[in-house]
């Protein structure tokens, strides 16, 4: 006769009378109160039905049979209980990240999440009710966010604004289908951004330098060029030989490799495990590809590869993760390593290539552009590129589109030629 339905937090009671469906708020979230009240509509039902009770001519039939047959239209209804106060915008964050359950999101994603928390706060107001947050609100939080000055002096650009917005997007609808909001964010299509510039492509370190040796380009615009290196096969021996001779971590040198071999990401390796390593092929931990769901995907072996991760296999001080750092211990004794940090990770590789040839390496994914990039430079096919690596969007595969000489000369030589 009539049924409970919980979306937001607060109960509905869906009921039909007269031919009709009618769906109408308790207001109360307490399972023992909305059972009590879907109890008493049934019976006002049935009263109405079998003659005990008649429904007044005109009357409103949600609100007559909800009040016992009481009330007869909604306005009559006096509703003393206070409305209640709005989320701050800094209690629906604290919430979205209470909630988190462990592995629900990857560390480095979290962390980006509490940056643009940080940033909207400061911009918007730490004090601001979510029942503030408008479209206007949002105009002018991309304005001023647009006048303030990056890491490296420039102003900042469009795609960190839209990441942004993007993370308030995805904890308002968290917030929202708890019960915690009560309104939609605005379209963040109708926000007014500057127009964003495409990423360069992926270029060689003689390109690069070539280009800051010719002058006109300053701290910021340079280290952008950096961000899009990449090391031709050449360069990556190189590299590997310089982190051979050069590192204080025995984990280093094998977990740059596989980098580089494989193109996996940092929080890939770092949740690798002993037994992903397999005779001809590496297994790779994702969870980026699939929302929700872990995956794996498997990438063959290098020959130098095979041999980096069988010496390290014969050395490997005990436990399961593949590559990791060792505690300190007061007892003689082995101690089997941790899993690393994304902390630990990035600053052992930076440190073995501070003050080298190396020092313009921006991180692990600089390898994994590399790999990415030397695939394409031999017109490897995509669908091989993206089975290797995990995944690759659109505008990554523009970046480095270039890098098909072979195919586009053999496009104009069979029109023109």
């Amino acid at each position: 006769m009539a049924s409970l339905e919980n979306r937001t937090g607060n109960y509905n009671v869906v009921f039909r009378f007269g031919g009709k469906k009618y769906t109408r708020s308790l207001h109360t979230g307490d399972d023992a109160q909305a059972d009590r009240l879907l109890a008493n509509l049934e019976q006002t039902i049935r009263d109405v039905k079998t003659g005990r009770i008649t429904l007044p001519d005109g009357a409103d039939i949600p609100t007559f049979l909800l009040s016992d047959g009481r009330l007869s239209n909604p306005h009559i209804v006096e509703d003393d209980t206070e409305r209640p106060q709005p989320l701050e915008l800094r209690e629906l964050f604290d919430a979205f990240f209470e909630s988190l359950i462990e592995d629900a999101l990857e560390e480095t994603t979290i962390s980006l999440m509490q940056t643009h928390r940080k940033n909207l706060l400061r911009v918007l107001g730490e004090d601001i009710l979510t029942d503030d947050i408008d479209l206007d609100a949002l105009d002018t939080f991309a304005r001023d966010r647009r006048k303030e000055k990056g890491k490296r002096g420039g102003n900042i650009e469009a795609v960190t604004i839209k990441k942004e917005l993007s993370t308030l997007r995805r904890v308002w609808r968290w917030g929202r289908k708890r019960g915690k909001v009560t309104k939609d964010l605005p379209d963040l299509r109708d926000i007014q951004l500057p127009k964003s510039s495409e990423s360069p492509p992926f270029q060689t370190y003689d390109e690069i330098m070539l280009q800051i040796s010719q002058g006109g380009l300053n701290e910021d615009e340079a280290s952008k060029l950096w961000e899009c290196l990449y090391l031709r096969r050449k360069e990556i021996d190189e590299l590997l030989q310089h982190v051979r001779k050069n590192s204080q971590q025995a984990f280093l040198y094998p977990m740059v490799v596989a980098a580089a071999h494989t193109g996996a990401r940092r929080s890939e390796l770092m949740r690798s495990q002993l037994t992903d390593i397999r005779e001809e092929t590496l297994i790779i931990r994702e969870k980026k590809r699939r929302r929700g769901q872990e995956s794996t995907r498997r990438v063959p072996m290098s020959n130098l590869l095979k041999e980096t991760l069988e010496k390290w296999r014969d050395i490997h001080p005990g436990g399961s993760h593949t590559f990791g750092i060792i505690e300190p211990s007061n007892k003689r004794q082995i101690v089997p390593i941790r899993a690393l940090t994304r902390h630990e990770a990035q600053d052992n590789l930076r440190a073995v290539l501070v003050d080298s040839k190396w020092d313009v390496v921006k991180g692990w994914h600089t390898l994994r552009h590399s790999f990415i990039s030397n695939l394409a430079s031999r017109s490897i096919d995509q669908r091989l590129i993206d089975e290797f690596v995990g995944h690759t969007t659109e505008d990554m595969r523009r970046r480095y589109r270039h890098l098909f000489p072979d195919v586009k000369q053999a496009a104009i030589s069979s029109v023109f030629d």
